[in-house]
């Protein structure tokens, strides 16, 4: 995992960082690592209060991880019947929210967890579709969940 690169600008904007050097979870948690890597022209913004840290714990605490974010639809579609094409594509829809998410993610402004693409891939299953069930792009990236 420290062979990833990281670049702040991948931190979410309401991302709360942490800076508490005194936490017994530092070195796993995402919070603490966005704000280890915070760039210097940026003077302001959300963070978690040192208070936070009660008995040992965070409740703000994520593990810092990383996942195969994917993006893209085309190929998922490439063995798909006319007659599905439009009801799967409406289901996807419904799933992410909406049909303008559905195009960020098509476009990859926006990359699908592995939790989000279980469940476009079932999606696909549901109406008897099995095999090359891959998304276009796939990327190595912090996850920030």
């Amino acid at each position: 995992m420290n062979k990833l690169p990281f670049n702040f600008t991948s931190v979410p904007s309401t991302w709360e960082l942490c800076f508490n050097k005194d936490c017994t979870h530092n070195d796993t948690c995402m919070h603490y690592f966005a704000g280890q890597h915070l760039p210097a022209d940026k003077m302001m913004g959300f963070a978690i209060y040192p208070n936070a840290l009660q008995n040992g714990k965070c409740r703000f605490y994520i593990e810092k991880r990383v996942i195969r974010a994917a993006w893209g639809f085309r190929k998922l579609f490439l063995n798909v019947k006319h007659v599905d094409d439009t009801p799967i594509r409406r289901k996807i829809q419904q799933y992410l929210g909406s049909r303008l998410t559905y195009y960020r993610y098509m476009n990859g402004q926006l990359t699908l967890t592995p939790e989000q693409q279980k469940g476009i891939i079932n999606i696909f299953r549901s109406y008897g579709y099995t095999e090359e069930l891959d998304f276009d792009n796939y990327i190595d990236c912090y996850a920030y969940e």
